[in-house]
């Protein structure tokens, strides 16, 4: 008779040598068995993982069925707004608490949710495999919660933040805190793999000057941090609790509780938010009159230097016609109407906030800034351009901001 190995938390558990053998009634035999093998070659499906991923595209499919604007290739803000996506506002002042379970299931466009989907996918089949459905559901929560936690701390007030990015990253990195656990060479290198693959992109940018521009949105790093946190101190603690040669973590119904008030709490989320959508759509519809449709969007500066008298005169509470009004004045050498419009432009501070791209704040924001170094206020472009010299900034930007620093604005 050949003994096998047994794996555990830690170690597989080497055969010795095989006594002779002893007389034991069979009713005494049951506890004497070892404990079943880790699963570290299960190739079940990840149930949960795939559950997770039909939720999110079931929300995703939503966000264009139901959106503000049928036009887009993406859900618009008003749209992300009125789903359930998490605005700092809306929960502190409104206290619309719902948000922070509801955001994680939305997603701002179909790269970014074919993106999370496959992040999870690969999460999933090593992760969920290993430490079984209740940790995983239970993980996915507390780690949504701190990325939210993240946005909500590091991002400015009314930013819209959607996505499920901060719950997979700390999924990813509880996997790579766990992987430190086992003894098992094969399963470590398989658990850093999978989750160095999506973390090094996910977390390096926040440590290098890069931007974070994508498409008229921005990458929450603020949600990637905070669900990193909470993911390795989750990780650190399943690795210290994991019992001796266990299968599993221990306190599964504990995990099983959290994972179903998670669920309970969308759920319960999404209601709320479906009950209140016509509410939110038909104020920003009320809003959006005054903003100019894409239609009407100049495609080029020529354009809209040809047109912004008359976008200005049709739209004079939309920022970007002020924009262009005000290029048209500097082209004209006229740098004290240019600063006028520019200023009534950030004065418009609702649309720039809560319905336009970040972009167009800073393009009126570094225009005004040269503008103001034209007429020779150095000192007060200096004021103005402060937080643009020191942001991140699409590339388009790059040109604009190394004016300022030529002229001593910028450090």
């Amino acid at each position: 008779m050949q003994a096998t190995a047994a794996f555990g938390k830690r170690k597989p558990v080497a055969p010795g040598p095989v006594p002779a053998p002893i007389a034991v009634p069979a009713e005494e035999l049951a506890p004497l068995a070892p404990p079943p093998p880790l699963a570290i070659g299960n190739r079940h499906w990840p149930l949960l993982t795939l559950g997770l991923i039909a939720a999110l595209a079931v929300a995703y499919w939503a966000e264009m069925q139901f959106g503000f604007d049928q036009t887009s290739a993406s859900p618009d803000v008003v749209t992300l707004t009125a789903a359930g996506g998490l605005d700092g506002m809306l929960v502190f002042q409104s206290g619309e608490w719902w948000r922070i379970f509801t955001a994680p299931f939305l997603h701002g466009s179909p790269s970014h949710f074919l993106g999370n989907a496959v992040a999870l996918l690969f999460t999933g089949m090593i992760l969920e495999r290993l430490i079984g459905a209740p940790w995983f559901g239970a993980l996915f929560v507390i780690a949504g919660l701190g990325g939210a936690a993240g946005s909500l701390v590091l991002n400015p007030p009314q930013i819209i933040s959607v996505g499920a990015s901060g719950a997979i990253v700390g999924l990813l990195t509880a996997a790579f805190v766990c992987s430190f656990t086992f003894e098992s060479e094969q399963l470590r290198r398989r658990m850093r793999k999978v989750s160095l693959r999506f973390l090094v992109p996910s977390l390096l940018p926040t440590l290098l000057p890069l931007s974070t521009a994508a498409g008229g949105a921005q990458v929450d790093y603020g949600a990637h941090i905070g669900g990193a946190i909470a993911g390795a101190l989750m990780g650190f603690i399943l690795s210290e609790t994991w019992p001796e040669f266990s299968p599993r973590p221990a306190f599964e119904r504990v995990a099983g509780g959290i994972a179903i008030t998670g669920v309970v709490a969308a759920a319960l989320g999404f209601v709320l938010i479906t009950a209140h959508y016509s509410d939110y759509t038909s104020t920003y519809a009320a809003r959006a009159t005054v903003l100019m449709p894409p239609s009407e969007l100049p495609r080029s500066d020529d354009d809209g230097v040809a047109r912004s008298a008359d976008l200005v005169e049709r739209f004079p509470h939309d920022p970007r016609a002020r924009l262009v009004r005000a290029i048209f004045f500097l082209r004209k050498g006229d740098s004290s109407d240019a600063e006028h419009q520019l200023r009534l432009g950030l004065d418009e501070h609702e649309a720039l906030t809560t319905e336009l791209p970040s972009q167009v704040q800073k393009s009126l924001t570094l225009v005004l800034a040269i503008t103001l170094v034209i007429e020779h206020r150095k000192a007060e472009a200096k004021e103005i351009a402060r937080p643009i010299c020191q942001d991140s900034l699409p590339i388009e930007f790059l040109p604009m901001r190394k004016m300022l620093k030529d002229q001593g604005v910028c450090a």
